[in-house]
């Protein structure tokens, strides 16, 4: 999936989960700062677990990329 997304945007795949991972943290912080000013309790508690969802995805997604690029190295004979 994330190699099909990759292709869409013309970037390579860690550089896209790169990017979702900024974006996470970003989204984490911002969530994190509406809660705690009080500003938005709500609003900030849907942007924090949006930003542990693409964290999530992201971290999964890189250990699935990574899995696969250890899976096609030959094995030392």
């Amino acid at each position: 999936m994330v190699e099909r997304l990759a292709v869409r945007f013309g970037t390579t795949p860690m550089r896209l989960l790169v990017v979702g991972w900024i974006v996470s943290a970003v989204l984490l912080l911002v969530g994190l700062a509406l809660v705690l000013t009080g500003a938005s309790t709500a609003a900030g508690f849907v942007v924090f677990i949006l930003g542990v969802v693409l964290s999530m995805f992201v971290a999964v997604n890189l250990l699935r990329l990574r899995a696969g690029e250890h899976a096609r190295k030959k094995p030392l004979t």
